[in-house]
This record gives structure tokens, C-alpha cells and sequence, in this order.
């Protein structure tokens, strides 16, 4: 364990105490059943406050940061349970002294709405997961289409005696793939991947481009017209 965490629990365990020692010193005449739920409560809402210093709600390694997309839902149930939480406690010994019974019904209502609040954050969560997810497939395809191209280069410029128009029309393609848009749509992810295919061909014979010539010029074109059918394509 770090040092961290250490003083992380030591300043829990000691806010707790002082929490138990303040109830103690300022009892009064509560019943112990009373004075136990009002601990019990209290001790609930420092932990909610505390639990992120213990446990991080960001996570810096979730490229999705899903749990961004719910700490706003999470934070207002917080702390909408602990004010209403310490009003009822405020209001229930101090002013009109409720009996136990009703104050430990209030209290598990309010728990129970917290829990509510709490899977409500945690379906954001997921959902902000799901669409990242969504997102992430939408460019894998597109990615794998820049990246054939970038092994092409790589290959023409490991390879001599090759026509300066076939250079500039693989430039002015790998420029082209930078207006392609990211769709939720299967038609553009089988273009994607015969774009990547055809292109793969092409890298493949491109080494003896005289013998190939005919088949490297026939994949080019087919990969010139499959990028403009997947140009026209966007996200449903």
C-alpha cells in the first residue's frame, strides 16, 4: 500500500472518530437507539464525501471515460441525500423529536433513493461506455484504410524504377482519406474493408510493378472508386 492510501485511511478512521466523539460529547438526552442511527447516518454521508480520495472516480486509463459521463448524476444525488439526510436529523431530534421508528423509515427512504441515484449514474456510465464503443468500430475501419496506405508508401519507397504519376495519384489518395467521415452503417464498413483489401493487393505486386502493371492500375482505379462510394457515406 502507498503512502497514499495510508494517510488516506488514517484521515478516514480519524474523521470517523471525531464524528463518534462528537455524538458522545453532545448526546444529551437521545435514546442509545437514536443516537446510534444518527452515527450510523452521519458516518454514511463523510464516507460518500470521502470514498473518491480512497477510490478515484476518474479513471485515467479508460480511454472511454465513461464515468465522467455519470460523476455529474452521482454528485447531485450525493449531495441532495446529504443535506436532506441532515435536515431530517436537524428537524427530527432538535425540533420535533420523532420517535425512532419514523426517523429510521425516513432515513431508509432516503438511502433507498440514493441507491436509485446511484444506478442511475452507473446506466450513464455505461452508456457513455457503449457509445465510445460505438465510435471506436466506426474509425477502426477507416483506420485500417490509412494504414494500407501508409504500408504502401513504405513499400514505393523501398521500391525503384516506379512511374512519378503512380506516386502522386497514392499521395493524392492518402490526402483524400483525411475527408472520409466515421459511419454506423455495414455498407461503408464492407467498403472499408474492401478498400483495405484492394489496396493490400496492390502493395503486394507493386514490387515488380513492370509485370504487375495491368493489375496494379486495375486496383487502383477500383480503390479510387471505392473511396469516392465511401466518401459519400455518413453516420446514420
Amino acid at each position: 500500500m502507498d503512502t497514499k492510501k495510508i494517510l488516506s485511511w488514517i484521515a478516514l478512521i480519524g474523521g470517523e472518530a471525531i464524528i463518534i466523539a462528537a455524538f458522545i460529547l453532545f448526546k444529551g438526552g437521545l435514546a442509545d437507539n437514536i443516537f446510534i442511527l444518527n452515527i450510523v447516518v452521519s458516518s454514511l454521508i463523510y464516507a460518500l464525501f470521502f470514498v473518491d480520495v480512497l477510490v478515484p472516480w476518474i479513471d485515467l486509463s479508460d480511454k472511454s471515460q465513461k464515468k465522467i459521463g455519470s460523476l455529474g448524476l452521482r454528485w447531485f444525488f450525493t449531495w441532495l441525500y446529504a443535506i436532506v439526510a441532515i435536515i431530517v436529523m436537524i428537524v427530527g431530534n432538535l425540533v420535533f423529536q420523532w420517535s425512532f421508528s419514523l426517523q429510521i423509515i425516513i432515513h431508509s427512504i432516503l438511502i433507498f433513493l440514493l441507491i436509485l441515484g446511484f444506478v442511475a449514474s452507473i446506466t450513464s456510465s455505461d452508456k457513455v461506455k457503449e457509445v465510445y464503443k460505438q465510435e471506436t468500430l466506426n474509425r477502426s475501419g477507416i483506420i485500417e484504410m490509412k494504414t494500407a496506405i501508409r504500408n504502401l508508401k513504405d513499400k514505393i519507397n523501398k521500391t525503384s524504377n516506379l512511374p512519378e504519376s503512380f506516386t502522386t495519384r497514392v499521395n493524392a489518395l492518402e490526402e483524400s482519406l483525411r475527408f472520409i467521415s466515421p459511419a454506423n452503417n455495414n455498407d461503408a464498413y464492407e467498403l472499408e474493408r474492401t478498400f483495405t483489401y484492394t489496396i493490400n493487393e496492390i502493395t503486394f505486386a507493386v514490387t515488380n510493378y513492370s509485370l504487375n502493371e495491368q493489375t496494379i492500375e486495375s486496383n487502383f482505379k477500383k480503390a479510387e472508386r471505392i473511396y469516392q462510394n465511401r466518401k459519400s457515406i455518413y453516420s446514420n
